[in-house]
């Protein structure tokens, strides 16, 4: 292991030198990760670009995304992803915990007993132990992009093992997110992938943002001002916004603006 963790130091992808983003694919990147991961024994890998909440969790467009997985990439078959959010998801203690963790997190470290469903689930797949890794956005807020890492060694092994290998592994997949992000961060972005405001919604709010009354929007758009006051209701309900200005604020986290 020692030699093994010595020869994927030297990978470029470690190295500090720049990488063009045209000189990288989707497909690509995670064929990389999932190669570097397999020599380290990780049966499966994900990616996600969940979100830390921001859309309104009882949207439908959010539930949709949930219980088809369609969000998370990776090693890990779909049928998979599928069959854990819609069986195990609300059993697994992690969700409790994973939208504030600022560290990796093994599942291992998560309180006792409570999580005797999702690590049945994982067990059933050859999987032992899991760690799952966040990754910042380029804001450092709302994005809720992370890895999760799926291993054989029963959980004591895999601490001393993810001890051993987390001080380069997770620089690595830094370096990786960061290159996903340039790559694809429009394409695998939920809010504009999933289309939840129509274009004439996107057009009312970039207006709004631009400091512009509903009346003039409405004069400019061809609208009446109640058909501006509701694109703009809408957007609200669906961020769970406040107010106008914290919607706003929200809608250029997420790059809508």
């Amino acid at each position: 292991m020692e030699h093994l963790i010595l020869q994927l130091k030297k990978q470029p992808a470690f190295q500090d030198a720049s990488v063009l983003a045209f000189e990288c694919t989707w497909d690509k990147l995670l064929h990389e990760i999932d190669d570097l991961l397999n020599q380290l024994g990780f049966v499966y890998f994900t990616y996600s670009v969940l979100t830390r909440g921001q859309i309104n969790s009882s949207s439908e467009a959010q539930k949709q995304r949930w219980n088809e997985g369609s969000d998370i990439v990776g090693s890990l078959p779909d049928a998979v992803i599928k069959n854990y959010y819609k069986d195990v998801a609300h059993h697994d203690p992690l969700w409790e915990v994973l939208p504030r963790i600022t560290a990796p997190l093994l599942a291992s470290s998560l309180i006792s007993g409570q999580s005797s469903v999702a690590d049945n689930f994982w067990l059933k797949q050859g999987v032992s132990s899991r760690v799952y890794i966040p990754m910042k956005s380029k804001s450092n807020r709302y994005w809720f992009h992370y890895f999760s890492l799926f291993h054989k060694l029963p959980a004591a092994e895999f601490e001393s093992f993810f001890s051993n290998v987390s001080e380069w592994l997770v620089p690595m997949l830094t370096r990786y997110h960061e290159l996903l992000q340039v790559v694809c961060e429009q394409e695998q972005n939920p809010y504009i992938k999933s289309e939840i405001l129509s274009p004439t919604c996107q057009q009312v709010m970039v207006m709004t943002a631009q400091g512009m009354p509903v009346k003039r929007i409405a004069d400019k758009l061809a609208l009446t001002e109640e058909g501006i006051t509701y694109h703009i209701t809408r957007a609200k309900k669906v961020f769970g916004a406040k107010n106008k200005t914290h919607l706003v604020s929200m809608m250029h986290e997420v790059g809508l603006l």
